[in-house]
């Protein structure tokens, strides 16, 4: 027992004087603890605390402020922000002040974020190291700052938690995440019996040098002789000793990145409508004058753009976070007056937030912050009145998604998870109240299934394929009424509103019982009312729901008989298409829509040519010569792009530079009026962000994704092959792999058919795939040669750019090929070929089309 107690004394010592030592970590905690209170004061009151200065005042300070009544701290705030410097004419630390928040901002950083606090009192970091390894750490990253002698190292220890300053009395383990932790755990363990050279950590982690080199401590436990003390990392936290000396240092620094908006503007928050249990909250930002802003000019393009980022936070964690666009026509030059931008949440009353809102105008870049406490209504309020200031313009934002509120005896079906399902799926209705005892579940019309009591859920099996389908789910009282329904449109293609007929196909004649199948694209978030079939302008069907297919009975009535299909959305959008039912022989090809052919030609050295023209080419169908009616080297034309991401269990070394690389590669690419999406996939597919031309928010989704779970390649690529469905023009999916798919339900050979009638190019990276590996070769080289693409085959998750270069170069640098085809209504597969005459030239499109 004698031998013991020297190192139980020496355990003892260092806890204790860390413990004192950490007391200004322990105020901000104090801080937060009274983040709720803070949020009832006044505006003035409340930024005091929650907007940055209260980082300017030591704990004793603050804690004196936050326990006197309300009256007494306006009087003394005002005192503790005066001018330190009497003898100029402005304020300096007003102005200092009003910077480093500007500095703040510019990240768009909660002031709960331990990084908001050091940049406000130091500033920006002479470096900032971000160690992009979440299969090893918690999000982290390392600054460094001029006269002090040791990094600071900081991190988030859970997705929605504010960030903190990693203090050595925290230890080690909090930075890694609880998967690694074990393993480290199990690795000292073993590391008492057996050598362990190379760590786990390390082996996944090229930056743990840096981390262990940053904190002192190898691994978990791994003290050395230069250990980082507590003392040495919680000046980060201290006020400035002297508010002269400290205004001074910021207005002499740079100006900040972020450029304000001119004009300014003003939030204003009110209650419209309460849906169920939730109120609408209303956030209306109004910009005062609408000549001063910047509209996105390409081609015929002219509108405005505004991205809107939310941030809602409670006491230590983020409650929300949310993205939202504006777009709107430019005014006419003789417009004059406001802009309200106006974005609805749905939140509980009674809740209460700290809101902080970035407006961003995408033309310029140009920024608008707002912070502010909201306090939900439990009753709707009137919206305030339009001052008298000319016309008003008012844009609604473009939400990503919406959520159903349900309310009392309702039942709501909950929609898939992805926009893309196809094969069997778990259909789950969410019933409320007391009435309802019995569910039924239908697919396109047709009853499936019927539950009495819950859980209401059955399994349906769908189209093999993405196919667009109705399920419908309605409830039943005892005595057998309807109370509620609801029903759900499943992978419905989304794009500029247009309609189509697919059957019966043009150049055919048809009499008795036809069928008739339809195409319908909608836009975003529209919904379709009714389709319409008409012959000879007399209607004779109508359709509510998908699938856009029927019957009609047609015995001919002249020599020119024609059916229309008209679809009308909810707000009253149409779009139309016509097809002749007995047209002479020859007639129905004026119909026929151009093929298209995205061509790209290489030496033998695999340089790009860019220099050819339209009489160097030659175009076969099914071996038969086509005339080339539209010939262009394509540069400018819009683009649909789609990223796919492997995050398998195998991409646990790479995940992190293959999203850096993807979003550097979107950032060269997406230009205004192009559109991209991002798809992830492991055990199943799924859709990061749909199309979008903001950049930024695709970025932002492709942060933080985790590598685990099994490879559904073949199902990845069907799925998001179907995001292009509605969508015209150049189309091009980049897709990251690195291994064999092992959990997809769909085989290869229809993924690759799929792939072919998709009619996008598609490009295939794969990622340490070796050469005897000739199965996941041969089905990404067959994915790319049947789509016109190509296949890029890389060793080092660090070549990834190069990669993602050379598919950019060839997109800049592709010829189109168009021409009418001369085999008129002949159905079935059509192989295409482009050849350069001289065939020196390798030429790569699509290996054929289905009309």
């Amino acid at each position: 027992m004698k031998r013991q107690l020297p190192h139980l004394r020496l355990l003892l010592l260092p806890l204790v004087a860390l413990t004192a030592a950490a007391s200004p970590a322990a105020a901000f905690t104090t801080d937060l603890t009274r983040f709720d209170a803070v949020l009832r004061w006044s505006e003035e009151q409340r930024a005091f605390f929650q907007d940055g200065p209260g980082y300017l005042f030591d704990e004793e300070t603050r804690a004196r402020l936050l326990d006197m009544p309300s009256d007494q701290r306006a009087v003394e705030l005002p005192e503790l922000l005066a001018d330190p410097i009497p003898e100029t004419p402005e304020n300096e630390l007003q102005l200092a002040i009003d910077k480093r928040r500007l500095e703040v901002q510019a990240d768009f950083l909660s002031y709960q974020d331990a990084r908001a606090r050091m940049i406000f009192v130091h500033g920006l970091p002479a470096t900032r190291e971000k160690i992009d390894c979440l299969e090893t750490y918690r999000p982290l990253e390392i600054w460094t700052y001029p006269g002090f002698a040791r990094p600071a190292v900081l991190y988030q220890p859970d997705r929605d938690d504010p960030w903190r300053l990693w203090l050595p009395v925290d230890g080690k383990r909090v930075l890694f995440n609880e998967e690694m932790a074990y393993y480290l755990d199990q690795v000292n363990e073993l590391g008492r019996r057996i050598s362990m050279r190379k760590t786990v950590d390390k082996t996944l982690c090229k930056l743990t040098d840096r981390v262990a080199e940053s904190t002192g401590i190898d691994g978990i436990f791994g003290f050395r002789k230069d250990r980082v003390k507590n003392e040495e990392i919680l000046p980060y936290l201290d006020p400035p000793k002297d508010l002269a000396a400290w205004s001074r240092k910021v207005l002499e620094g740079p100006a900040p990145a972020v450029q304000l908006l001119a004009g300014g503007g003003e939030l204003q928050v009110f209650y419209p409508e309460r849906k169920g249990q939730r109120m609408v909250t209303r956030f209306e930002i109004d910009l005062p004058d609408v000549g001063q802003l910047s509209p996105i000019v390409d081609g015929e393009l002219r509108e405005l753009r505004f991205a809107l980022d939310g941030l809602l936070e409670q006491p230590n964690e983020t409650f929300e976070k949310f993205r939202m666009r504006f777009q709107l026509p430019v005014p006419p030059e003789s417009a004059q007056g406001r802009l309200a931008l106006i974005a609805d949440r749905p939140y509980r009353p009674g809740q209460r937030f700290l809101v902080r809102l970035k407006l961003v105008e995408e033309a310029s870049g140009k920024t608008l912050f707002f912070s502010r406490a909201v306090d939900i209504s439990p009753v709707p309020t009137e919206t305030p009145a339009a001052p008298p200031t000319g016309d008003i313009l008012v844009a609604v934002a473009q939400e990503l998604s919406q959520q159903q509120i349900p309310g009392f005896d309702s039942l709501t079906l909950i929609p898939p998870a992805s926009d893309v399902v196809f094969g069997l799926w778990r259909a789950e209705a969410l019933v409320t109240g007391s009435r309802i005892e019995k569910v039924k579940f239908l697919l396109d019309g047709i009853e499936q299934m019927s539950r009495r009591g819950a859980p209401y859920t059955t399994e349906l099996r769908l189209s093999s394929f993405p196919k667009e389908q109705t399920v419908r789910a309605e409830g039943f009282d005892a005595q057998g009424e309807l109370v509620a329904s609801d029903e759900v449109v499943i992978n419905q293609p989304h794009g500029e509103l247009r309609m189509r007929i697919i059957e019966p196909a043009r150049g055919t004649r048809s009499r008795g019982e036809v069928t008739v199948k339809l195409e319908v694209v909608v836009p975003e978030e529209k919904k379709v009312a009714r389709v319409v079939l008409l012959v000879n302008d007399v209607e004779v069907k109508e359709l509510r729901n998908p699938p856009w297919e029927t019957t009609i009975q047609f015995e001919g009535q002249g020599d020119l008989d024609f059916l229309t299909a008209v679809a009308e959305l909810e707000d009253g959008s149409r779009a139309e298409d016509v097809r002749f039912l007995n047209a002479p022989e020859g007639m129905d090809t004026v119909e026929v829509d151009f093929i298209e052919l995205y061509t790209t030609v290489m030496d033998k050295n695999g340089y790009l040519v860019t220099d050819l023209g339209a009489t160097d080419f030659k175009v076969t169908e099914d071996g038969r010569p086509q005339k080339v009616d539209k010939f262009e080297l394509v540069q400018n034309l819009p683009l649909q792009i789609g990223v796919v991401i492997d995050t398998s269990g195998s991409m646990i070394q790479s995940l992190g530079e293959a999203q850096a690389a993807a979003v550097d590669f979107l950032e060269a690419m997406v230009g205004p009026r192009d559109r991209c999406f991002a798809l992830s996939f492991s055990d199943r597919p799924k859709l990061l962000m749909e199309r979008t031309s903001d950049v930024g928010a695709v970025a932002e989704q492709l942060e933080g994704l985790v590598a685990a779970g099994a490879t559904s390649l073949h199902d990845a690529v069907v799925t998001s092959l179907y995001y292009f469905r509605g969508v015209r023009g150049r189309r091009a999916l980049v897709l990251l792999s690195d291994g064999e798919d092992t959990s997809s339900s769909l085989p290869f050979k229809d993924a690759l058919e799929y792939a072919r009638r998709s009619g996008v190019s598609i490009y295939a990276i794969g990622l340490r795939i070796k050469k005897s590996d000739f199965s996941v070769r041969s089905k990404l080289d067959a994915l790319a040669k049947e789509t016109g693409g190509r296949t890029l085959y890389i060793e080092n998750a660090s070549d990834l750019s190069t990669a993602y270069e050379q598919i950019e170069n060839e997109l800049r640098s592709q010829y189109l090929l168009a021409y009418n085809s001369d085999q008129g209504g002949k159905q079935g597969f059509r192989e295409v070929a482009v050849t350069v005459q001289g065939g020196k030239l390798e030429a790569r499109t699509i290996r054929g089309y289905y009309p």
